[in-house]
C-alpha cells in the first residue's frame, strides 16, 4: 500500500533546488474513525519546490488521475474536481461542522470521529479534514497517527433546563473552557453560571464525606426515576411522530409533548431537581473568563454561556445526571462516578501576564500533560511572530481583527498551523484591542 508522504519525501529527496514539480498520487485511506474502518481511493495533486512540500489538494480519486500535472494544470484540476489547494507552509482555515445536542450544539474544528468529520478549506472548496492529515501525517502535525487537540465551541441554548449541559466528570479528558458570550435574556446581569464541584456549606452540614455522597446520590436517584418516568411518556410522543428515540429536537417541541404530562408529575420533576442540584457548586461567569476543568470534577456549563473549549481528543466521560433525556446512553453513572471524585469547591484562576513588548501581552491559561493555550492581546498595530517548533499549531480569534501572514482570522475563525510552516506573524490590523488563543501540544 502507498505511503503517500513516503512517496512525497523520496520526490523532494530528488528534486532540483528552487525548481517547482507538480505531480498526482493516489493512495487507500483507513477511515479508522467510522464503523468496520472502511477504506476509501484518495488522490492528491501535490507541489515541492526549494526541497519542501508547497502546496496540495486532496480528495476521492477521479477516473482521470493519470494525467499529467504540471504548473498550468495544477489548479485546472484542483477546480475541476472542485478540491481546495491548501498551502502547507501557511495557517489552514479550518471549517467547523455542527453537532446537534439536546442542550443546543457544538461546533467541531478539529473533530474526527464517527458523529462527525471538520473540514479543511480555501475559501472556494472544502475537504475533509482528516483526508488533508492523510497526505503528510508528519508534515502536518508531526504526528505519523495525528490526534489533533480538539478545538470546539459550546453553544447552549439560552433557556433554564433546555440549555443546561450534563453534569459530567472526566477520568482522562483534559479541558479547558474560554466565555465567549453571555445571553443577556438569560442572564440581564451579563454572568452566566456553570455547575462546578460541590457547594461546601452542604458538604459541612453532613459530614463525613461518606455521608454527603450518599445524600447525594440518593438525590440523583430520586430524580433519576422521575426524570424517566417523564422521559417514557416524550418517548411515545417520539414515536407516534416518527422521531427517532436517540434523535435531538429543538426546545419548542419538547415542550409542546411536556403538555402532555401530567402537571403533578412536572411539578415533582421541578422539586427533585431543586433537591438534586442543591448539592451542586456553582461559579459565575462573564465574557472573557477562562475555566480549567480538572479530571473528576463534575460540571454542567448551564444555558446561554458559549465558550470556546480546547480539550484532549478523546471521548470519555460519566454522566452524574442530566434535566432531560440522555440520547447517548441508557444509563447514568452517578454510582460508578462517586466513587472518585473531586468533592471539593471550585474557582477561577489568576493568570500571569506577560508583556511581549511593542503591545502584545500573553498569559498562558492552562498547561496540561498533554497541551497548553495560550491567550494573546495585541494592541492596535502591534505584532508578533507565532512558534509552533516542530508540532503544530491551533489558532482561534476572540475578539478584533487579527491577520496571520496577511490573511484575516475574525472571531470564532480558526486555523491549523502544520508543522513545517514557515514563521507566522500575527498583526493587530482593528482600531480596538484584538484577541486570540493559541494551542500547541507537548
Amino acid at each position: 500500500m502507498l505511503d503517500p508522504e513516503a512517496e512525497i519525501n523520496k520526490r523532494i529527496e530528488a528534486s532540483a533546488e528552487m525548481l517547482s514539480q507538480y505531480f498526482s498520487i493516489q493512495f487507500e485511506f483507513e477511515q479508522c474513525y467510522l464503523d468496520g474502518k472502511p477504506n476509501i481511493t484518495l488522490q492528491a495533486l501535490v507541489e515541492i519546490a526549494d526541497k519542501k512540500l508547497k502546496r496540495v489538494a486532496v480528495g476521492i480519486a477521479q477516473n482521470d488521475s493519470s494525467e499529467p500535472v504540471d504548473g498550468a494544470s495544477f489548479e485546472a484540476l484542483a477546480s475541476k474536481f472542485e478540491w481546495p489547494i491548501i498551502d502547507c507552509n501557511q495557517p489552514v482555515a479550518l471549517e467547523p461542522i455542527a453537532i446537534a445536542k439536546p442542550w443546543g450544539q457544538e461546533l467541531w474544528y478539529t473533530g474526527i470521529e464517527k458523529r462527525g468529520q471538520s473540514f479543511v478549506g480555501d475559501g472556494v472548496y472544502s475537504t475533509p479534514l482528516p483526508w488533508l492529515l492523510a497526505i503528510a501525517p508528519l508534515a502536518f502535525t508531526s504526528q505519523k497517527h495525528p490526534k489533533l487537540n480538539l478545538l470546539k465551541i459550546l453553544d447552549p441554548l439560552p433557556e433554564p433546563v433546555f440549555g443546561d449541559l450534563y453534569f459530567e466528570l472526566h477520568a482522562e479528558k483534559q479541558e479547558v473552557y474560554v466565555v465567549t458570550h453571555v445571553d443577556e435574556s438569560a442572564w440581564p446581569s451579563g454572568a452566566g453560571k456553570i455547575k462546578i464541584g460541590f457547594d461546601q456549606a452542604e458538604r459541612d452540614k453532613l459530614q463525613p464525606d461518606e455521608k454527603f455522597v450518599e445524600a447525594f446520590n440518593d438525590a440523583v436517584k430520586n430524580y433519576e426515576l422521575v426524570r424517566r418516568t417523564i422521559d417514557a411518556k416524550l418517548d411515545e410522543c417520539r414515536q407516534k411522530e416518527g422521531v427517532a428515540l436517540d434523535e435531538p429536537v429543538s426546545a419548542g417541541r419538547t415542550k409542546s409533548w411536556l403538555q402532555t404530562v401530567e402537571p403533578e408529575l412536572i411539578d415533582r420533576e421541578l422539586h427533585l431537581r431543586e433537591q438534586m442540584d442543591r448539592f451542586k457548586g456553582e461559579v459565575s461567569l462573564k465574557v472573557g473568563d477562562v475555566l480549567k476543568v480538572p479530571c473528576f470534577t463534575p460540571h454542567s456549563l448551564m444555558h446561554g454561556v458559549r465558550t470556546i473549549e480546547f480539550q484532549t481528543p478523546v471521548y470519555e466521560r460519566q454522566i452524574l445526571s442530566f434535566a432531560q433525556k440522555v440520547l447517548t446512553q441508557d444509563h447514568w453513572d452517578t454510582e460508578s462516578a462517586s466513587q472518585n471524585m473531586s468533592l471539593e469547591g471550585f474557582s477561577l484562576e489568576e493568570f500571569l501576564s506577560i508583556d511581549l513588548g511593542v503591545g502584545a501581552t500573553k498569559e498562558t491559561v492552562v498547561n496540561f500533560s498533554d497541551f497548553q493555550v495560550e491567550r494573546v492581546t495585541l494592541q492596535p498595530g502591534s505584532e508578533v511572530q507565532l512558534h509552533s517548533g516542530d508540532q503544530y499549531a491551533l489558532v482561534i480569534g476572540v475578539k478584533g481583527g487579527v491577520e496571520l501572514n496577511g490573511k484575516a482570522l475574525g472571531a470564532e475563525k480558526a486555523v491549523l498551523i502544520p508543522a513545517i510552516s514557515d514563521a507566522i506573524i500575527a498583526r493587530n490590523t482593528s482600531s480596538t484591542a484584538s484577541v486570540f488563543l493559541l494551542s500547541k501540544p507537548h
